[in-house]
């Protein structure tokens, strides 16, 4: 009784699942990581440039910027398990695509392709939480972020292993995880069918959104490379900022909008994505910073742990088993600390990391003993606030309020990536060699940033009801002030 009582609407039982879902994030983790470790030795290859190779990864990022809430809402339109489906056939096309033809044309378009990862994970918790319910999502959700960590940081060590021999063959990499991720995604249940009103698609918006954050991502990227004060970088972030103003302000006004912003007026939405924004700045932004800091040489520059490229891989192995571990207790800390304790967690972890390693960084000992709180926190983030975003809207906005919680994510990461990338270069010497006040400037950042979030988290309201137990349960907490369809 019990079973036939949690079993899904679909053929999988809630186990199988569930199952099916982590491998969809196995791959998408494995998508997201395989490619820097290779990109190098793929460049001498083919012919790339080190430009070049930074322009690829620019791509990605702006293609995944911009796919975020539009897979989001075509999601609540059209139905989560189809777009879900088109999402990981554009993976598939552009991976195979860059393991056919590694030339920079079909690299870029490759890589564009491949932003359609970012549909993954909301897409997914749409389906999860039609289907079981909030308190079940709760549990399903932490699972999917822990498999997305580990794949990721399991990812980056075969990338280099095959990538050491062979830079082209590290591409099919990408094309298994991409197979994996399609038959793993086939055997996934439907979520209730959305009205047909849903279905309508705000094309202003879209455009608006991709003109502003195309520039955002770009002038944040490329900053370095053309100089912040440059007439590029100030001219793509203008633009930027003045596309989102317009899409902010035209959203506001639409009956469909394609991201509803007005869901920033919950201020339990509106806490959370200051937190995820805070805190993926410091911990995802800093993963290459990081990575850096491992390879460089003592006796050269007088810092560092002088670590190869496939040791460094295995030195941030530590962080990512943490980041599982918290992401899979995150169900239990919420029940057993409270919601506002478990989010703060999550800046203070990031604090107390960071910190560290502003105090003590002249051996690797110290260094894992910090990225392991860096790993709870991130783990923490990434679980604790998409499972509260969702569940604070209603059911049939569950993928859109997701996908906000990955575009504000997708956009501390890059924030927070070209804040310390312009620490490193304020500490730049005329030869080239960097600092170590770059490192330590960086990581005092990112330990404020900790601070903010932390601060920010104390400030998150109760919910109104305690969160429903089953599938046709009505969600805890109102999606705001008013639905966009009555106040028109």
């Amino acid at each position: 009784m019990l079973r036939s009582k949690l079993a899904p609407r679909g053929s999988l039982g809630p186990t199988a699942m569930l199952s099916s879902m982590a491998l969809v994030e196995v791959a998408s983790g494995a998508t997201q990581q395989y490619l820097p470790p290779i990109l190098p030795a793929l460049g001498a290859q083919v012919g790339i440039t080190t430009a070049q190779q930074n322009w690829i990864v620019v791509v990605q990022m702006a293609g995944c910027a911009v796919l975020t809430p539009v897979l989001s809402r075509l999601g609540d339109g059209f139905g989560y398990r189809r777009v879900l489906r088109v999402s990981i056939g554009m993976v598939v096309l552009g991976s195979l695509l860059m393991a056919l033809r590694p030339t920079l044309g079909f690299l870029t378009i490759g890589a564009l392709l491949q932003g359609g990862v970012v549909g993954f994970m909301p897409l997914m918790i749409g389906i999860l939480r039609h289907q079981l319910g909030d308190a079940a999502s709760r549990r399903g959700i932490g699972v999917l972020v822990g498999a997305l960590l580990l794949a990721v940081g399991c990812a980056g060590i075969a990338s280099g292993a095959v990538g050491a021999h062979d830079a082209r063959s590290g591409l099919w990499i990408g094309v298994g995880a991409g197979v994996l991720g399609a038959a793993a995604g086939f055997l996934l249940p439907d979520a209730a069918a959305p009205p047909a009103a849903a279905r309508s698609f705000d094309l202003r918006g879209f455009l608006l959104l991709t003109a502003g954050l195309v520039g955002v991502v770009l002038a944040l990227a490329q900053g370095a490379a053309w100089g912040w004060t440059s007439a590029a970088t100030l001219g793509c972030g203008l633009l930027g900022i003045a596309g989102l103003a317009g899409w902010w302000a035209l959203e506001l006004r639409v009956v469909r909008p394609l991201v509803d912003v007005r869901m920033f007026r919950n201020p339990r939405v509106a806490v959370l994505s200051v937190v995820t924004f805070c805190v993926a700045a410091a911990t995802i932004g800093s993963i290459a910073f990081n990575a850096t800091f491992l390879g460089a040489s003592p006796h050269d520059v007088g810092y560092g742990t002088g670590l190869r490229a496939g040791a460094i891989g295995w030195a941030l192995l530590p962080m990512t088993l943490s980041s599982v571990l918290t992401s899979a207790l995150s169900p239990a800390l919420l029940r057993a600390c409270g919601e506002r304790a478990t989010v703060a967690a999550a800046g203070v972890a990031t604090l107390i990391g960071f910190g560290g390693l502003v105090a003590v960084h002249d051996s690797l000992a110290a260094y894992l003993v910090a990225s392991l709180f860096i790993g709870a926190a991130l783990g923490l983030f990434e679980s604790v606030t998409r499972t509260l975003t969702v569940e604070a809207v209603a059911k049939e906005e569950t993928a859109s309020a997701a996908g906000i919680n990955e575009l504000v994510l997708s956009l501390g990461a890059a924030v927070g990536a070209a804040v310390l990338g312009a620490a490193l270069g304020a500490h730049t010497a005329a030869d080239g060699r960097v600092g170590l006040g770059g490192y330590t400037t960086g990581w005092a950042l990112c330990a404020v940033a900790g601070l903010a979030a932390a601060a920010v988290a104390l400030r998150l309201r109760p919910a109104t009801a305690a969160p429903p137990a089953g599938p046709e349960a009505r969600p805890a907490t109102p999606t705001h002030s008013a639905h966009p369809a009555k106040e028109h």
